[in-house]
């Protein structure tokens, strides 16, 4: 896991594995999306650095103003962003969510 997290931090998500990631996430369903994509949301705004002054940080901004962080796309993004942010914290809530997160959680490390 270790390995995984410092892969993680250190290379960043590249395109086919966004893809790979979004492609599990679209098959969330509701009830799991509302429970995970709240502490997500936690985990990007309590990033110390910046990382997400772009345009990542900018979808999220709008998709929570809108109040639509709670869709598949909103998970997407989250996901996303998290995983830039703090990928530790990301598997952390994954796993310790309902069943269809921790599956999940299992797919994204599956991609990496």
């Amino acid at each position: 896991m270790e390995i995984l997290l410092e892969k993680v931090k250190q290379q960043g998500v590249n395109e086919e594995q966004r893809q790979k990631i979004y492609a599990y996430a679209s098959k969330a369903n509701q009830d799991m999306i509302d429970e995970v994509c709240p502490a997500l949301y936690r985990v990007c705004l309590n990033s110390e650095k910046g990382p997400l002054k772009n345009e990542l940080g900018r979808v999220i901004f709008h998709l929570a103003k809108n109040e639509r962080l709670n869709t598949r796309i909103g998970l997407e993004k989250l996901l996303d962003a998290s995983l830039i942010v703090n990928p530790a914290e990301v598997f952390k809530i994954l796993s310790t969510s309902g069943q269809d997160a921790k599956k999940l959680g299992e797919q994204i490390k599956s991609v990496f």
